[in-house]
Order: structure tokens, then sequence, then C-alpha cells
């Protein structure tokens, strides 16, 4: 249940390697509205008093509602996680890579019905190169996303093949 000191996060996720964009975002610059509301620092809950989930020390980006998004090191590599601070030991694992991480926040702007050229404009301002891709995935598997099952395993699908390609970059 370790998470990084508050005063430490920003230079530990310039370690780990992370874009600038993702930085400059996780300490509250908002550099595209379309992050606004729900990818913008500094995290609140987990630097008062809500339990972080036992694993690595976890370097929080934000928190949105319950939900805290952040990143750890584990051995092979990095892995973005959320979880609710009402149960931190329930884990989602969401991408290996930041690339996949985008992939899961522009499914969440897409959801929110954000214009094509916002969502482009948006990827560029944080360096998302998978959005044509992702976008015509989501076109091709519009008949799989009617259940919260069949969108949850499409997403993954499709980051899981998003951190495979950025991982080989």
């Amino acid at each position: 249940m370790a998470v990084i000191a508050e005063d430490l996060r920003i230079a530990e996720l310039r370690r780990l390697g992370v874009s600038a964009p993702l930085i400059r975002l996780a300490a509250g610059e908002c550099i595209h509205e379309a992050f606004r509301n729900r990818c913008l620092g500094p995290p609140f809950h987990v630097y008062r008093r809500a339990d972080a989930p036992a694993g690595p020390t976890l370097v929080p980006l934000w928190d949105s509602g319950d939900t805290v998004s952040g990143v750890w090191e584990k051995s092979d590599g990095l892995e973005f996680i959320e979880f609710s601070i009402e149960t931190p030991n329930e884990i989602d694992r969401i991408a290996r890579t930041e690339q996949g991480f985008w992939a899961t926040r522009f499914d969440f702007l897409y959801e929110c019905d954000l214009p094509d050229e916002e969502l482009q404009r948006a990827a560029a301002s944080v360096g998302f190169r998978f959005l044509d891709r992702y976008l015509a995935s989501r076109q091709a598997a519009e008949e799989r996303l009617d259940t919260f099952k069949g969108h949850r395993a499409w997403l993954r699908e499709v980051v899981a093949t998003i951190d495979q390609e950025a991982r080989q970059r």
C-alpha cells in the first residue's frame, strides 16, 4: 500500500519515462479541454487517508470521483491501473504502456460524444498515435459493444494490441 510521496510524484513520473503531456496533466495543467473533467491532477484521495492497493509503489496521476488512476513499475515494465478508494484492492489493470492507457481515455471521450475533430486535436496534444486505429476498430466492432461485458472485452483487445505495438517501438 505504498504511495509515492506527494512531493516526489512528478519526479517519479519523469523517472518512469511517461510523456511530458501526461506529466503536465497529472500536475494539473489542462492542455486540452477534453481532459478537464476526467484526466487532470493532482490526485486528492490517496494523499488524504484513502488506502491504495497492495503492490509496487503507486504513482497516482489523478482521481475522478472515487476512482484513482495511476501507474506503477513492475519487473517487466509499467502498468497503468485504476481502483476505487472504496475497494482499493480491486485493481483494474488497464494498460502496460502509455499509448494503451490513452486508448482507454479516448474510449471514454468517444463515449462522451466528442466530435472526431476534437478527438484528433486532443490526441495530438498528448501524442496518442493510435486514435485512427482505435476509431476504425470501434466502428468495426459496434455490434459487439451493446453490453458492458462486450465493450470491456473489445477495449481490452484494442489496448493489448496497442500495448504490443507501442512496446516494439
